[in-house]
């Protein structure tokens, strides 16, 4: 029996109950899927993903004091009273071991959240991506790919990770695309093998460039730098470490 493998481009395509029953991924390259593995890697015990910055505040506030990190952004620049913004290296070991983390960010935690009706969330980046791969095939739920975009549109980076996720699902089983997914494909096999070139041609790329973040686009590109699988807990709504470790990389460009 095919699988069936969903890639949604935006989490506005997602509709309302479609993703219930299935193993849902969100992805946001640039950057909060990307530094959201970076932290939990350097200690942080688990990630609550927040919308609105008013809610990750209150939020923060309820949470034991001098055990909670701040962090996020808006516009990609952080955010005025957070403690850490949304780059990668700031997440150090020095800053994260043992804290919890507040992150709220333009795309990337909508994307989470718009996932949480699905029987298991993932968060997936390239710096994780054959851990996650992994996951996948030892799952046999439908699977629904969720990329962050930006502001509603579509974004080459993200379209390109969910492509390399769909290219390993097929060589693996047999599986059944939307359209979405045969385009993230293609993208993929268009792009894949200029990763970080590609990602500092996405709009996302260029803008951080004109930020002077450049810095941040050569770690998402960073394959397979972390054996861990982020994976969405209920009760309280947060981000652990579900998996570690991989039997083989899984990056075929």
């Amino acid at each position: 029996m095919e699988r069936e493998v969903v890639v949604h481009l935006t989490p506005e395509w997602v509709r309302a109950g479609q993703v219930q029953g299935s193993i849902a991924v969100a992805i946001d390259v640039l950057r909060a899927t990307t530094t959201m593995v970076h932290a939990l890697a350097a200690g942080c015990t688990n990630i609550r993903p927040v919308e609105k910055v008013e809610d990750a505040q209150t939020l923060a506030d309820n949470l034991p004091a001098g055990k909670v990190l701040l962090g996020g952004e808006r516009g990609g620049l952080p955010l005025p009273g957070f403690d850490l913004g949304n780059s990668p290296a700031e997440y150090t070991a020095r800053r994260c071991k043992g804290m919890i983390l507040v992150m709220t960010t333009t795309n990337g935690t909508r994307a989470l959240l718009r996932a949480v009706e699905a029987e298991r969330v993932l968060a997936a980046a390239f710096v994780n991506f054959s851990a996650v791969c992994e996951q996948l095939a030892q799952d046999t739920r439908p699977v629904h790919i969720v990329c962050a975009g930006s502001d509603g549109d579509v974004t080459l980076e993200d379209t390109l990770l969910a492509g390399a996720i769909v290219d390993f699902l097929c060589e693996e089983q047999e599986v059944a695309l939307n359209d979405s997914a045969r385009l993230a494909w293609d993208c993929f096999e268009n792009h894949g093998s200029f990763l970080q070139g590609t990602l500092e041609l996405s709009k996302g790329g260029r803008q951080l460039s004109a930020l002077g973040l450049e810095a941040d686009i050569r770690l998402a590109a960073e394959v397979d730098k972390f054996h861990i699988v982020p994976e969405l807990k209920r009760d309280p709504l947060r981000l652990e470490i579900g998996s570690v470790g991989i039997r083989k990389g899984h990056w075929n460009k």
